[in-house]
């Protein structure tokens, strides 16, 4: 299993950051991939909180595909949770603190081993690290969006990457570009 973490300051109060953050509607101004984001009703399982739609684009904006997860938001923590609801070994959260007149805002993500981090990965190479990259673009859109009202920044796309959807329930809805 993978982690990552990152941390960044916003200067902004951290009541008013976790209630922009935990706005599902506002999930595509923040997440570099994401597009569109919907609550679709209780999750499934013992997973926690509400099930969650994405349409995310795929790397290049060449098409979309949609996938259902699950998102859980604690006010009180000013803390999110989230994963995959099935087929996929992914989880997150995020994490609203007090920073003096702001906040600082972490950003954790873990990957198991039926997640998709080995293909990201194998389709980098190098020194390159997309996922971490992918929360650094999330982390400086949620500071530009808070601080400024400005946009997402979009994480560079690995070379010649295609999300892996094929045996992947998470993946609802499939919307390839022409010719793959």
């Amino acid at each position: 299993m993978s982690e990552y973490e990152q941390t960044q300051a916003v200067a902004v109060p951290p009541d008013e950051a976790f209630a922009w953050l935990s706005d599902v509607g506002n999930l595509p101004d923040y997440l570099p991939p994401v597009t569109d984001a919907s609550i679709e009703g209780p999750s499934e399982g013992d997973n926690p909180g509400q099930k969650v739609r994405t349409t995310l684009q795929y790397p290049g904006g060449e098409g979309s595909f949609d996938a259902e997860g699950y998102l859980a938001v604690d006010g009180g923590a000013r803390r999110m949770e989230w994963g995959a609801e099935a087929g996929r070994d992914y989880s997150g959260w995020l994490e609203v603190a007090p920073d003096g007149d702001g906040s600082l805002v972490t950003v954790h993500l873990s990957f198991g081993e039926r997640s998709v981090e080995p293909e990201m990965r194998e389709q980098t190479g190098g020194d390159e690290d997309p996922l971490a990259e992918g929360i650094s673009a999330t982390l400086e859109s949620i500071r530009r969006q808070l601080e400024e009202g400005s946009g997402k920044v979009e994480s560079p796309p690995p070379p010649d990457a295609d999300p892996q959807t094929e045996d992947n329930p998470a993946v609802v809805r499939d919307d390839p570009p022409e010719g793959r």
